[in-house]
């Protein structure tokens, strides 16, 4: 068995890749990940393949304990090129991790396909993938929580409260009118990017991913101008990460 580790900023996700198939994903908060959870439910594993955009000492620990136990202990990185893709960075290990595992993963499930790529977690990120598997670049925006706290920290006058439920529509209260306008702020970027996009070539595909991701889909298909690509073609993959680090193994 073999376990993919994705460790955000706050929260740890992990998966068994078991014959090629992917098993459901476990969450745990950062603060629970140590020697003794990893002796509980790691030690099965023959592999442990990990990408990690936290404090690196949640993977020294880690790394530390898998030598221990001789299980196989592999850190990913961004690279230049790993099988067809090809990064856009001139500096390539400055990409993101996630949003390069994001690129590969795409690749895995839609090869020789022109795709834009949404990952809205703590930030929003855009990236451009070409069918011939050049990465064409992105954008990256604060994440929507990330926008709504930035305007209470720099506003002393403007209180509000977060909301759970997505809206575009014109506020009548400042809770409405703080959360709505950074939904609709993300969600001009990501048109504002399909424009782009097509400016470089027909696109096949948008897929959205990341915890924003799912209501950023809805917002999205919502949209009845502007956006050629099919309906069908516009889609929300959760942990879309974990495809990408399946080419590691």
């Amino acid at each position: 068995m073999i376990l993919l580790i994705d460790i955000g900023n706050s929260r740890t996700k992990y998966v068994q890749l078991i014959n090629g198939e992917l098993s459901a994903t476990t969450q745990l908060n950062n603060n629970e990940f140590s020697a003794k959870y990893f002796t509980k439910y790691f030690s099965q594993a023959s592999q442990l393949i990990v990408a990690n955009v936290a404090k690196s000492a949640l993977t020294d620990e880690l790394a530390t304990w898998c030598a221990r136990e001789k299980i196989s202990y592999k850190q990913v990185h961004s690279e230049q090129q790993k099988n067809a893709l090809i990064s856009a960075y001139q500096e390539p290990t400055t990409l993101g991790i996630d949003r390069w595992l994001a690129l590969l993963g795409t690749m895995h499930l839609y090869p020789q396909e022109n795709v834009l790529i949404i990952d809205a977690g703590t930030a929003t990120t855009v990236d451009l993938l070409a069918s011939n598997g050049q990465h064409q670049g992105g954008w990256i925006l604060a994440g929507i929580n990330a926008l709504f706290t930035s305007i209470l920290s720099h506003s002393t006058l403007v209180h509000a409260k977060s909301k759970v439920m997505p809206s575009l529509a014109f506020g009548a209260n400042t809770t409405d009118n703080v959360n709505n306008a950074c939904w609709a702020a993300t969600l001009g970027m990501v048109e504002q990017a399909i424009e782009q996009a097509k400016q470089l070539g027909d696109i096949n595909r948008i897929i959205l991913t990341g915890g924003d991701g799912k209501a950023l889909t809805t917002l999205l298909l919502a949209q009845t101008t502007g956006i050629t690509v099919a309906v069908e073609n516009i889609q929300f993959i959760d942990n879309l990460i974990f495809y990408g680090l399946q080419e590691y193994a």
